[in-house]
């Protein structure tokens, strides 16, 4: 409900921002759990954000993974949207380093966040965003398996010599460790996971070109600028879309205690090497110039996946955003950045 105080996790990162955006759009004040107050003035400096300044503050949380981390975090607040989360780094190498900076901060922060909001009163409900790789891993995924919320192929065996490795089971972890608390505590809040795929389109978080293949997003930006990618699952979801279904979970209209898969195209699969006919035909002029540079490599192979997501669809009332929709976002967003728009 409009004007109804909640906690975000994860307001520096694309999910997180886009997230905190919509938050703020629909009338809720938000409490941003950030590690440093600087990050904090830099999202805030950030212009959609620029109108709703007077409905966001920030409380400083430096190490998820203490006991008792968000205890002054929840207090307060009516609602938990926890989108913090470790992401996978080429720095991270190793099974100890892998365990220590990905595995235990994705599993504690989830569940530390559970422990401190069990602790209160007035929180109702809890959104979390898990991922596909929660129930599925790429072996699933490439396998063939239709996945819908029941499906449970997910891979935590270690040692974990690459931090891919190590993300993906860190989101198994924390979707399973999500799954025994709510079963054991039987907290008086719902929880709702939200399980996205490969999440595509503008993140307002990048201000600078050389980083618009951060994250998700160079799955499309490399190729588009002369950077061959190996082959990945062919599902994506737009980021707009990830972000409204976050905000729509607190609603009534939404049940709790359930999850809900967030794919565009339900039970097709996309192909990444679209992205190259898609900006021929929406930016002839910046093809023309030479701006992309993908008639230098391979064609991006797409993995055929079938991920069914019609729940999601069903449940939260609106179809979600095309591949060609996702891509579009991201070009402008580069094209603005490099002042060719």
């Amino acid at each position: 409900m409009a004007g109804d105080l909640v906690l975000l996790t994860g307001a520096t990162g694309m999910i997180g921002f886009r997230t905190l955006v919509e938050l703020v759009k629909a009338g809720y004040n938000v409490r941003a759990a950030v590690r440093t107050q600087a990050g904090f003035e830099r999202i805030s400096s950030l212009k959609p954000l620029a109108p709703y300044l007077s409905q966001v503050e920030s409380i400083i949380v430096p190490n998820i993974i203490v006991p008792g981390a968000y205890d002054e975090a929840v207090k307060g607040v009516k609602y938990v949207v926890h989108v913090a989360s470790p992401l996978a780094s080429p720095t991270v190498e190793g099974d100890e380093a892998c365990q220590a900076e990905i595995i235990r901060p994705a599993v504690q922060g989830t569940v530390g966040i559970l422990e401190s909001a069990i602790k209160v009163s007035g929180i109702e409900k809890i959104v979390i965003t898990a991922s596909v790789l929660s129930i599925a891993s790429f072996e699933a995924l490439a396998s063939g398996v239709k996945v819908n919320e029941q499906t449970r192929a997910s891979n935590t065996e270690g040692p974990f010599a690459s931090s891919i490795a190590a993300y993906v089971a860190s989101k198994a972890l924390a979707f399973q460790a999500t799954e025994k608390f709510i079963a054991e505590k039987k907290p008086a809040f719902s929880v709702v996971n939200i399980l996205p795929v490969f999440v595509i389109g503008r993140d307002d978080t990048v201000t600078d070109p050389a980083n618009i293949s951060k994250g998700t997003n160079g799955i499309i930006m490399d190729p588009l600028l002369g950077v061959p990618r190996d082959p990945l699952p062919g599902v994506a979801v737009h980021v707009d879309d990830v972000a409204k279904m976050h905000v729509l979970a607190l609603g009534p209209n939404v049940k709790g205690n359930q999850d809900y898969l967030a794919c565009a195209h339900p039970t097709e699969s996309i192909d990444w090497a679209e992205t190259f006919e898609i900006v021929k035909r929406h930016f002839p002029e910046a093809y023309a110039d030479g701006i992309f540079k993908f008639e230098s490599v391979p064609r991006p192979v797409s993995i055929p996946v079938h991920i069914d997501s019609t729940k999601a669809e069903k449940e939260f009332g609106f179809k979600f955003k095309s591949f060609e929709e996702m891509t579009v976002s991201v070009v402008e967003h580069y094209l603005e950045l490099i002042g060719r728009k």
